[in-house]
């Protein structure tokens, strides 16, 4: 029902009443700490949207730094209607699209209409991709989902400069966006209850930065305010995921801006007056590689990443939660042109460990050899050269934050492979191709093959199944489902192959992973993100 009377006192009654006679949640519902919140009713499906909530503050004195609460409405109701808020991005864009805004920390709820407060639903709240540099909230069409009986919440934190610099001062530590992630994980805590959904029954999930952002919090030593957790194709090990810090970045952003200074905080303060378009837009000319880093302690500064990415570890979090992880047949399935320009192996090992000279040489060697054999480096070994990327890049990061799980006692492991292309004929599911099929991208509801609709069923199924129980198959085998996914252990590795013909594989792509297990027992210890480097010969990071 929607409440159109003038007094808030009023209001509140009949919003009270409604949940008593009704049990659902309607579209009006109220928020202790802010006021009344109105959504609108699905136009697809039974379902109730909540658009555009804020759920902390920014201090435009102090854009870089800390959220603080969310104000209290302004109006007697707040209308909920909004969800296309997002943080500014760090692209190559002079002027912001009308949507960006720093004022941009706000959260999209979406929940069916059997949900209600007696009768709570399980809740899984969705930090988006985009490589801590772009995407937001809104993109994400969640009916596949929500007709399951969950309830799903998108969430907005800040990307490039605004969220990533990490400039070891103590306002400006670093990981600022993972903490608003936080921030939101605290008020749907508090407050999603009222939406009827369950917050004790709470999954986070993400895909590329936002499944690296999955695996921060559950490392983290901040409370645990979740139960389970989904990481799709990406980890704080994956290439570009996880930076030392760039202590400069404040004060390079704004000397390619015209002001010159040598002092942080005076560039600090510069960038604080500069439109967040052009702050941005400097950011991504300069080429700036803002993401999650290792934080510097300050006393009374509470970090969020205390570690390098290959020492991440909280036992006592990862023992009690549940995990569904896993990456896509073919995460690096395109190649530029100047790729064929340079030794790619030699390339990347260089950008990657503490590697020079005849060592360099002699590892890039055996990657090569293990690849493309005595071949040149060409487009006639593209398909090869493409494994190599997603192998480095996505799959063997996954494989060993795996191995990392199991030693920590993880409650329950399930771990997946996208295989499906459709009738496309591409060689393989490219990076965030399963995106396609458990949301509806960009809030677009594509035409769909019924192979494809197959696919939405299985894995929006399985997805939510993990979500509600901690278990993603069904209870008993069933046409659509005809498997049981198997959890991994310590001595097997089983994966579900998700495509056409579902089915349970052991330890996929087994030889090329126990490559990189070799390749890492002899190198991983000259990481450039590895703090500890004192077995390198070579100067550390």
């Amino acid at each position: 029902m929607w409440c159109n009377m003038k007094g808030t006192l009023m209001c509140v009654l009949v919003f009270i009443t409604s949940v008593v006679c009704e049990v659902r949640v309607d579209p009006l519902v109220l928020v202790s700490s802010q006021g009344l919140v109105r959504g609108h009713k699905a136009s697809d499906g039974d379902y109730s949207l909540f658009l555009g909530i804020p759920y902390a503050q920014i201090d435009p004195e102090d854009p870089f730094g800390p959220a603080s609460d969310p104000a209290v409405f302004k109006e007697i109701i707040y209308n909920a209607i909004d969800g296309t808020v997002q943080c500014p991005q760090m692209t190559n864009e002079h002027e912001s699209a009308d949507n960006e805004a720093l004022d941009c920390l706000r959260l999209n709820i979406y929940v069916p209409f059997k949900a209600s407060v007696a009768k709570p639903l399980p809740v899984l709240v969705w930090f988006h991709g985009g490589g801590f540099a772009r995407g937001s909230a809104g993109e994400y069409g969640v009916s596949n989902l929500v007709k399951h009986d969950v309830v799903v919440v998108t969430v907005n934190y800040r990307l490039g400069p605004y969220g990533f610099m990490c400039l070891d001062i103590p306002t400006v530590p670093g990981n600022q966006g993972l903490k608003d992630q936080y921030t939101a994980l605290n008020w749907i805590k508090n407050h999603i209850g009222s939406f009827g959904g369950n917050p004790y029954n709470l999954t986070i999930a993400g895909q590329d930065a936002g499944a690296t952002s999955v695996l921060l919090h559950l490392f983290s030593s901040n409370d645990r305010l979740f139960q389970k957790a989904i990481v799709e194709s990406g980890t704080p090990q994956s290439e570009g995921m996880f930076v030392n810090s760039d202590v400069n970045a404040a004060i390079k952003i704004a000397g390619h801006l015209g002001f010159n200074t040598t002092d942080t905080q005076e560039a600090i303060k510069f960038l604080t007056t500069t439109p967040h378009d052009l702050v941005t837009a400097a950011a991504y000319e300069l080429d700036l590689q803002l993401k999650p880093c290792k934080e510097r302690s300050f006393s009374g500064i509470k970090n969020f990443v205390e570690t390098d990415p290959f020492s991440l570890t909280n036992t006592r979090k990862v023992s009690r939660t549940s995990v569904l992880i896993g990456y896509t047949s073919l995460e690096r399935d395109s190649l530029s042109s100047d790729y064929f320009d340079s030794d790619p192996f030699v390339t990347k090992l260089q950008n990657n460990f503490n590697l020079a000279g005849d060592e360099l040489e002699r590892a890039a060697r055996m990657v090569r050899r293990f690849y493309i054999g005595d071949h040149a480096v060409s487009k006639d070994v593209i398909n090869e050269l493409e494994q190599f990327e997603s192998d480095f890049g996505h799959n063997h990061p996954t494989e060993r934050v795996i191995t990392q799980l199991l030693e920590e006692n993880a409650n329950v492991i399930y771990e997946y492979l996208f295989n499906y292309v459709g009738d496309s004929g591409a060689k393989g599911a490219g990076h965030s191709a399963e995106l396609n099929y458990l949301f509806n991208m960009q809030n677009v509801v594509p035409r769909r093959s019924e192979a494809d609709q197959v696919i939405v069923d299985r894995i929006t199924t399985l997805w939510t199944n993990f979500v509600k129980y901690g278990n993603p198959s069904p209870r008993g085998a069933t046409d659509l489902i005809p498997v049981e996914w198997t959890p991994v252990t310590t001595e097997m590795r089983p994966s579900l192959v998700i495509d056409s013909d579902i089915r349970m594989e052991g330890r996929v792509y087994k030889e090329r992973m126990a490559f990189w297990d070799l390749f890492y027992s002899m190198y991983g210890d000259l990481s450039k993100l590895s703090r500890d480097c004192s077995n390198s010969p070579y100067m550390c990071c």
